[in-house]
């Protein structure tokens, strides 16, 4: 893995880490990196990718990347990007994580 995969999987992490609404006793998280990299379309998951969209594009990455690490198309991207925003007006829990993910991200990755 080179230097890029690196920091994309720890975004990733960092940004699935500060969604996940529950930690279990024995360390289970209630959202895992392969929902949020699947198909499912439930609302935390889709929460989760609009700020995992907007961390990757203020880390730097183009959409294509984005596209290609989320296996969705670049207008899905795009909408992704468009409805973090709706969910900025709309969504305390959202305002919380996006926020959690972001001091982590600028703490970690020294963005």
């Amino acid at each position: 893995m080179n230097n890029k995969e690196t920091e994309l999987n720890r975004i990733v992490d960092i940004v699935t880490e500060c969604c996940a609404t529950k930690v279990n006793d024995n360390g289970d998280m209630s959202l895992y990196k392969e929902d949020v990299l699947g198909k499912s379309r439930s609302e935390n998951v889709v929460m989760t990718r609009c700020i995992l969209v907007q961390q990757l594009l203020t880390a730097g990455y183009s959409i294509t990347t984005c596209s290609q690490l989320l296996n969705r198309t670049i207008p899905a991207i795009r909408h992704l990007n468009k409805l973090g925003y709706e969910y900025l007006k709309s969504s305390r829990a959202y305002r919380i994580a996006n926020a959690e993910a972001t001091l982590k991200c600028r703490d970690e990755l020294n963005l």
